[in-house]
């Protein structure tokens, strides 16, 4: 009788352990499904913002302010140099959007050297005075463009280093020239989609 029974056992055991592992899969697969738009958002700004401080840091800083090897410039094609880190977020996120992806980012300035990057939307004006005024925090709202909904968050660019206060100080089409080291200058906006 006790050998019937462990195949019984065996048998019952294997089934509980897999209904307990298939509820499992099907509850981290939803958790994995339902990150807030804000979640996503925070995700994705804070990749963008490492690497812009890591090319801003490690590139620009040392090879054009400290060790003046290689010139930073907008014109970095002609002047055999780099760009300038407003521009790699821009080209950056011109190539993630022809790559497909539903999300997108973009900098934006009360006082954009670039006309282009100025605000755009409703929105962003509202973000970027809002960061503006209070530097340490970030803005969300939800927005309707081209009649999909957005989730967009607006997060303070801040002067971290002397190489980018000096750069828009200096620069003939800056409309502003009294920045500060870790004063805010603009927003990385990013945008995430309400529905898919």
């Amino acid at each position: 009788m006790k050998q019937n029974l462990l195949p019984v056992v065996i048998g019952a055991s294997v089934a509980l352990g897999a209904l307990l592992f298939s509820g499992y899969s099907e509850e981290k697969s939803h958790k994995l499904t339902t990150i807030s738009p804000r979640k996503m958002a925070d995700s994705l700004h804070a990749v963008i913002a490492a690497d812009r401080q890591v090319y801003a840091a490690l590139i620009v800083q040392r090879l054009d302010s400290d060790e003046r090897r290689v010139p930073v410039t907008e014109n970095w094609r002609e002047g055999h140099g780099l760009p300038v880190p407003a521009q790699m977020l821009r080209r950056a996120g011109q190539s993630i959007q022809k790559g497909g992806a539903e999300f997108s980012y973009a900098l934006r300035s009360l006082w954009p050297i670039n006309e282009n990057s100025g605000p755009q939307t409703e929105v962003e004006q509202t973000g970027l005075e809002y960061i503006a005024r209070h530097p340490g925090e970030n803005y969300y709202a939800e927005e309707l463009l081209g009649g999909r909904g957005y989730f967009t968050a607006i997060y303070p660019d801040q002067a971290t280093l002397s190489c980018c206060v000096e750069c828009h100080n200096r620069h003939p089409r800056s409309p502003r020239r009294d920045f500060k080291l870790n004063e805010v200058m603009g927003a990385v906006v990013v945008r995430v989609p309400l529905e898919f």
